[in-house]
């Protein structure tokens, strides 16, 4: 059974946290704060950490995360922010951090990026295609090496997932990948196609909120009939 650290100051969302959780087959650790959640890190193994960025004991969910990365490096972080510390979460990501969700978070949501951080420590390195550095398509570019993403010479931030799924499409512009075939690529794994489609739907829904100008409209990543998807050259 895969371990989870909670780390959240709000006793609510806390326990929201952990009965979603709980339901979807986890085992549940809480900590209520930065200091408790230091005390666990040394004491226990935790496949993925859910950490508030901001906690009451003034504690930074940077911290916690450098402490983790020092002390169970394999753990994957996703950290869990409000609006104002968006540009904190991101800056998470560049640290490492697996992913960021926006406080209340939505189940599907946390669900999927609970079970993407777990299967990603399961994906050998080499599972994607690296024989160029850069792609480019149209005024999209991606360099592997850096995995930063710019659209018309502006840097786009994605989460680890995002950038996987963006690098698989934009590999093969104007083929549609079916779900199934963009989870396997991505993550290593072959899912059942309905889980598949809600891991795509979810994924593919936040990168038009970031690559398109308008989402409803999108112009880059095209949906296709059966649950696929391709990026229009």
């Amino acid at each position: 059974m895969h371990k989870i650290l909670v780390v959240e100051d709000e006793h609510t969302l806390r326990y929201f946290l952990r009965l979603r959780l709980q339901e979807d087959g986890y085992q549940v650790i809480e900590a209520a704060d930065g200091r408790e959640a230091m005390g666990l890190i040394t004491q226990d193994h935790f496949d993925v950490a859910l950490v508030d960025l901001r906690l009451a004991d003034g504690m930074d969910g940077l911290d916690i995360m450098r402490h983790l990365r020092q002390h169970e490096p394999q753990t994957s972080v996703i950290i869990l922010t409000g609006n104002a510390t968006v540009n904190s979460a991101i800056e998470a990501l560049r640290q490492g951090a697996h992913d960021y969700l926006i406080k209340p978070c939505d189940t599907t949501e946390l669900l999927t990026s609970v079970a993407d951080a777990i299967a990603q420590q399961a994906t050998e390195p080499n599972t994607l295609n690296h024989s160029s550095e850069i792609l480019a398509v149209r005024d999209l570019r991606i360099n592997k090496a850096s995995r930063q993403v710019t659209r018309a010479g502006e840097v786009i931030n994605l989460t680890p997932t995002e950038f996987d799924i963006l690098n698989t499409l934009m590999a093969q512009p104007d083929t549609a990948i079916s779900s199934i075939k963009l989870v396997k690529i991505v993550r290593g794994y072959e899912a059942t196609e309905a889980d598949a489609r809600a891991i795509a739907r979810v994924h593919i829904h936040r990168l038009r909120h970031k690559l398109e100008i308008d989402p409803a409209d999108p112009k880059y990543i095209m949906t296709i009939a059966g649950g696929r998807y391709l990026l229009q050259s």
